[in-house]
């Protein structure tokens, strides 16, 4: 295989992993502008579950954030 060959094949490496990376985010910008519209197109009492349940992810990520506190203080 030349030199050639092999710098070839490394761009088309590079860009696949680009493909990737872009396909990823477009996947993740999709899913929140997704979010977004059914949160604006939502009743009043669809909003009110979304931000209970916001609440709770919130609640249970401020209880991981505690317990890993707790447990790696050390003793006093």
């Amino acid at each position: 295989m030349g030199t050639w060959d092999r710098i070839k094949a490394a761009l088309r490496r590079e860009k696949r992993e680009l493909d990737d990376t872009v396909g990823d985010a477009k996947k993740r910008a999709d899913a929140a502008l997704d979010r977004k519209e059914r949160e604006l197109n939502a009743t009043p009492e669809e909003k009110l579950a979304m931000e209970q349940q916001r609440g709770v992810e919130n609640d249970a990520d401020f209880e991981a954030i505690r317990k890993r506190i707790e447990g790696g203080g050390g003793a006093s």
